[in-house]
């Protein structure tokens, strides 16, 4: 390969330019899953009422070993790049086209692997199907340079706009072809929609086009977080993802569908919530050289997301069999309980994402990689063990195992953040408080509606159930809420005004949320 420019033509462009306000794009970026949440709230139900329990299921078995290899795709380069305040485009170029090569051999992998699979499974769709989506993981790893710019200048505006226009033109494709009887093909279209259009946003916003220049020698200082970064983000996939396997082994792709659906319907929650703030809280500690801004953005941020994520899954468990059978229709009705059973193991899954944002933006990859293999281990643990009762039961067991490992995670969130253990779980106590007196109000109004109609019981249960939290949360909190909300609206107006720049400016990108993409479906 030719020399590597040693300026990036397009960063230099607006040097000075102030970074874009943190908690702006985090509002962004919730508005924009808020329009994917509606989106879902349309897509989930007519899929499922058209293609049914046995199609998902299959889609959720691909999937699972595509997002797998999805995780490998760029070799964790592209977050260790986010923690470089200093790259240039030789290393820019050297990460980009060594994450291409890793994912034409990933997706070589897969195709080989496919027929096996399907063998394994006794699903032969399994194979063609598997072919189809190989190409998503070339897709992907010719982002990763895109993706860390994007978080780098927390261009999340940009982000925003992106994710929404490709998760509409992969929903259009998909609801297309599943009103004209394509089946599983309308779900592998979709997901092969968002890619396609996801990589030509990438490529017209960022205008970052690699020099014909591959220096691996510039690259090894970022392999080592790349590598615990990347060890971790599997561990955390599998711990997550392989119980769908082991159902799927164990009791079938419609056992799995109702596993999968459960699963999709926690994540509308942590796509909408936890992960827009996610994103925020880990450029923020990793852009910060003030350990006390720091600890006290991460700390207004728990709070926060805390305020949010209680009483939403804890209410998801207590309406669950009143909402599967409204949503998806009678042919799901055992996906009422998995989801119930699922929903406090979903909780903890948001929290422990949270943390481990804020510890790998302290550069503790390391540590987050015990922590995933240990979260991993626990659920696919009680996975094993529920699954001889049935889904539900395993799903329990995924839940428990999630569970286990929360004070691991409290005592190494601690230290980084130097603070006391029992500070740091003071931050949950309005947020507690307040989601028990709420679960106490949700079971009153059923048993008090228990002669309606489901939707009347829903709704009620709903809306007595928030307005109950909203009160006791700002009689118990109301000045801490108060307070909290004026420091994020005091760090953005401090964030909009000129000052150096924490990052190099780089040009405007597009990234998902978290590593791995779940089917839009």
């Amino acid at each position: 390969m030719s020399e590597c420019s040693e300026v990036d033509r397009f960063s230099g462009s607006r040097q000075g330019a102030a970074p874009r306000p943190v908690i702006f794009g985090t509002a962004l970026l919730s508005t924009a899953s808020i329009s994917k949440l509606a989106l879902q709230c349309v897509l989930i139900p007519v899929f499922a009422r058209v293609l049914g329990p046995g199609i998902f299921g299959l889609m959720s078995v691909a999937m699972s070993f595509v997002l797998l290899a999805n995780m490998l795709s760029d070799g964790g380069m592209g977050a260790a790049l986010i923690r470089e305040h200093h790259s240039d485009r030789q290393l820019e170029s050297t990460v980009y086209w060594l994450s291409v090569l890793i994912g034409i051999a990933l997706a070589t992998v897969i195709c080989v692997a496919a027929w096996p699979i399907a063998i394994v499974y006794r699903q032969p769709e399994l194979f063609p199907v598997l072919l189809a989506l190989a190409p998503i993981l070339i897709v992907s790893s010719s982002l990763s340079v895109a993706n860390a710019k994007i978080i780098r200048a927390q261009r999340f505006d940009l982000f925003a706009l992106g994710d929404v226009g490709c998760a509409v033109a992969g929903a259009a494709i998909g609801l297309a072809m599943a009103f004209h009887g394509y089946g599983i093909w309308s779900l592998v279209a979709q997901q092969l929609a968002f890619w396609l259009t996801k990589a030509l946003w990438v490529s017209t916003a960022v205008g970052f086009r690699p020099d014909r220049c591959f220096r691996l020698k510039m690259a090894r200082p970022l392999l080592r977080f790349s590598m615990n970064t990347l060890a971790s983000n599997i561990a955390d996939f599998v711990g997550k993802n392989f119980p769908i396997l082991i159902v799927g082994g164990a009791l079938g792709v419609n056992s799995v569908a109702r596993y999968a659906m459960a699963y999709q319907l926690t994540r509308v929650a942590e796509n909408v919530v936890s992960e827009p703030v996610n994103v925020a809280t880990f450029s923020a500690v990793a852009g910060t050289r003030s350990r006390h801004d720091a600890t006290e953005f991460v700390m207004t941020a728990l709070r926060t997301l805390l305020l949010v994520l209680l009483p939403l899954f804890f209410g998801l468990a207590l309406t669950a069999d009143l909402l599967v059978p409204l949503v998806l229709g009678n042919k799901w009705l055992g996906t009422g309980p998995a989801l119930a059973a699922l929903a406090p193991g979903a909780l903890m899954f948001c929290l422990y994402r949270f943390a481990t944002g804020v510890l790998l933006g302290k550069g503790r990859a390391g540590r987050v990689l015990k922590l995933t293999l240990l979260t991993g281990a626990a659920t696919s643990v009680g996975a094993l063990l529920g699954v001889r009762l049935g889904v539900t039961w395993s799903v329990i067991g995924v839940s428990a195992g999630a569970c286990v490992v929360a004070p691991l995670y409290i005592w190494s969130l601690a230290p980084p953040l130097h603070i006391s253990v029992p500070q740091l779980l003071a931050t949950g106590r309005t947020s507690v408080l307040a989601t028990a007196v709420m679960a106490a109000a949700v079971v009153a109004v059923r048993w008090y509606a228990a002669g309606m109609s489901p939707v009347a019981e829903l709704a009620l249960a709903v809306i007595g159930g928030a307005v109950v939290f909203a009160a006791t949360a700002l009689l118990l909190g109301g000045s801490e809420i108060r307070s909290d909300f004026l420091k994020l609206r005091k760090r953005a107006v401090r964030k909009s005004r000129p000052q150096p720049e924490a990052w190099p400016f780089m040009p405007p990108a597009f990234d998902e949320h978290s590593p791995v993409t779940e089917p839009a479906a």
